[in-house]
């Protein structure tokens, strides 16, 4: 089974994203949107469009925060990755060029030898040779609480699509017409992610590995953001009770965008039963290890005019995910980048029937914003309660502000204070249920 390990390092080009080195949010964003693949698949113009800006303006600002260009970025990327394939499979030349987003075997070639100045014939060592599935490293900076990540991802997860098992994540994975699945464990004693990849994704492997950091939130500048956070008192507790804490994200953002549209009126439990009927009728079957694992996920276009009715929805909620559908797939909303936090909660609340709760959840774990923060959750009003009452909104967000920008973070924290105590997460996220009366203000 090859074995491959991406780059322990960020490319050069990334060494100055931390905040502390002034770094603006835009500049934040675009890095974000080239780590999911947004240059393997589309322009700079593409990029420019999420993040609301000109690409004269966007190549001033990663000139002067990053000294180099948003192309050059996602060329050195794709180069560290390609390198990681030669060096440690038996794969051929077009076949990684395929697998690290390059457009042809002479634009591989030509970046390989941009970047390391020779050609990529000369990287290769010792391949190894073994057929079945990949095996992909990802190593985790710092701390990493991998059990508490599943018990707060498996409330959501997609039946059919995605489970749990023990300290295993699986999951079916779909880019255009290649389908499979993967299977992410943690390995704490050398720190880190091993995704195994079945081959028929095996030239989507970039791909892949941006959804698994995505969905993990690998990238998480976590040292900063409890340096920032651990001013509170209450944050502070949350922090030495579980170091490196994330804020889940989405493999796929549709997916993740309408269970949680779904859970808006209905328990985690009851919004799990109606994905999975939702995935049966409309989803596309295919054959994996796991026998729970059936279908990938159906499309936008495939529920822009599903009668959900059929399986369950109500009908309120049937239009709701009609019309999100319908607007990722013309192209009117798009999920993986918007030019502000304002913007993302805005959008969505104007296209589909939508809560500012649901709205703000789907940009903290969607659109990964690091300021995402739901003030309206009785659970957050009560993590920081009076004689056990909820604190007000008004009471949140005024102490909310001095969180910002990572107060996604402070709400992991804060949610993670009862899922320690209940040891078990699905009541956090079930709006049916009511947190624990307990006095917890520090």
């Amino acid at each position: 089974m090859p074995v491959i390990s991406s780059e322990e390092r960020k490319p050069p080009a990334f060494a100055a994203t931390n905040s502390s080195n002034g770094t603006s949010t835009t500049v934040s964003r675009a890095l974000r949107l080239i780590e999911d693949g947004v240059l393997d698949h589309a322009n700079i113009d593409a990029l420019c469009e999420r993040l609301g800006i000109g690409a004269r303006q966007l190549r001033r600002l990663f000139n002067q925060h990053l000294g180099t260009s948003p192309v050059q970025v996602a060329r050195i990327r794709r180069a560290h990755f390609a390198r990681r394939l030669i060096e440690t499979t038996s794969l051929s030349m077009a076949h990684i060029a395929k697998a690290a987003g390059f457009g042809s075997v002479r634009r591989f070639n030509a970046v390989i030898n941009e970047v390391y100045g020779c050609p990529p014939t000369a990287l290769r060592k010792s391949p190894h040779r073994a057929e079945g599935k990949l095996e992909l490293q990802i190593p985790v900076d710092g701390p990493f609480p991998w059990a508490r990540m599943l018990q707060f991802l498996e409330p959501w997860t997609a039946s059919g699509c995605e489970q749990i098992v023990g300290e295993r994540y699986y999951r079916t994975a779909s880019f255009g017409k290649d389908a499979g699945e993967i299977c992410v464990t943690y390995e704490p004693d050398v720190g880190n992610l091993s995704v195994r990849v079945s081959s028929s994704l095996g030239g989507r492997l970039l791909d892949v590995v941006s959804g698994v950091r995505r969905l993990f939130d690998i990238d998480a500048r976590t040292p900063v953001i409890q340096e920032h956070l651990e001013t509170d008192a209450v944050l502070r507790s949350r922090i030495e009770a579980t170091p490196g804490l994330r804020v889940p994200g989405a493999f796929d953002h549709f997916e993740t965008a309408v269970m949680m549209l779904l859970n808006q009126h209905a328990s985690p439990l009851e919004a799990s039963e109606l994905m999975d009927r939702i995935v049966d009728k409309h989803g596309k079957r295919i054959e994996t290890s796991q026998p729970s694992l059936t279908h990938v996920f159906p499309t936008p276009y495939a529920l822009s005019n599903a009668k959900l009715e059929a399986v369950g929805v109500s009908t309120r909620r049937s239009r709701s995910i009609q019309a999100l559908a319908k607007a990722v797939h013309e192209g009117a909303l798009r999920l993986d980048g918007c030019p502000s936090l304002d913007c993302a909660v805005e959008k969505l609340r104007s296209i589909a029937d939508m809560s500012g709760e649901t709205a703000s959840l789907i940009a903290m774990r969607v659109y990964r914003e690091p300021d995402a923060f739901p003030s309206t959750n009785v659970w957050l009003r009560q993590a920081l309660s009076h004689n056990g009452e909820p604190v007000s909104t008004p009471e949140l967000e005024a102490r909310a502000e001095a969180w910002r920008p990572w107060r996604a973070y402070a709400a992991m924290m804060l949610w993670d204070s009862f899922v320690e105590a209940e040891d078990e997460a699905p009541r956090v996220w079930a709006r049916d249920s009511e947190p624990p009366q307990a006095d917890r203000v520090a």
